[in-house]
């Protein structure tokens, strides 16, 4: 049984850093995704030190410098087909929607 913690409690800095290093704690766990407190605690304690490091992070994990262009196109390329498939589809409900008119005559006559 979990002992119940008084409001406001939260994992200290060593807690936090074991954690990280791999202790599996259930509590700290649930905490952690519920406490935007602790949350920004552990990604400060998770970034590294050095600041060469961190340099080269950034640059490792920068978006290519055309993303958005990219992306752009794509997203157009998408809307684009969409447009096609929208008018081949009515154009397909069109002729079904005729057929089932005239079959239909045919059978009220």
């Amino acid at each position: 049984m979990v002992a119940l913690r008084p409001p406001g409690f939260h994992p200290g800095k060593r807690a936090l850093r074991q954690w990280l290093a791999g202790d599996t704690d259930g509590r700290i766990d649930s905490h952690v995704g519920t406490c935007d407190r602790c949350a920004n605690l552990l990604e400060e304690l998770a970034r590294p030190s050095d600041p060469a490091l961190t340099d080269v992070l950034a640059i490792a994990f920068a978006p290519p410098e055309d993303l958005s262009g990219r992306l752009h196109e794509q997203v157009a390329a998408r809307l684009d087909s969409r447009v096609v498939l929208d008018v081949m589809t009515d154009l397909f409900i069109a002729g079904l929607e005729t057929s089932r008119l005239l079959i239909m005559e045919e059978f009220d006559e």
